[in-house]
């Protein structure tokens, strides 16, 4: 593996920035907004939800695999209803 040498620039390395240089690197915004999950991501959800308790209710489902599943849709449907409230910003 090749050492890469400094340049005269602090801070980079052969003319390229550090996020070029180290991969997956993104610097963290100083604030940031989330965008709302698409209305199907909350009614899969909803949806999940309810079809996996009544199957598991009915026993179609094992019992270990129902409540795994409502798990996951339930998580589904919370980050839903979290990505729409408002965020407030300080500027």
């Amino acid at each position: 593996m090749k050492k890469a040498k400094k340049s005269s620039k602090s801070g980079t390395m052969h003319g390229k920035a550090r996020s070029e240089i180290i991969e997956g690197y993104r610097p963290v915004p100083s604030s940031f907004s989330m965008e709302p999950l698409p209305a199907t991501f909350s009614l899969t959800g909803m949806m999940g939800f309810i079809i996996t308790t009544v199957l598991t209710a009915s026993g179609r489902v094992p019992l270990s695999w129902g409540v795994a599943f409502d798990i996951v849709f339930a998580l589904m449907f919370v980050s839903s209803m979290v990505s729409i409230t408002p965020s407030f910003l300080e500027k």
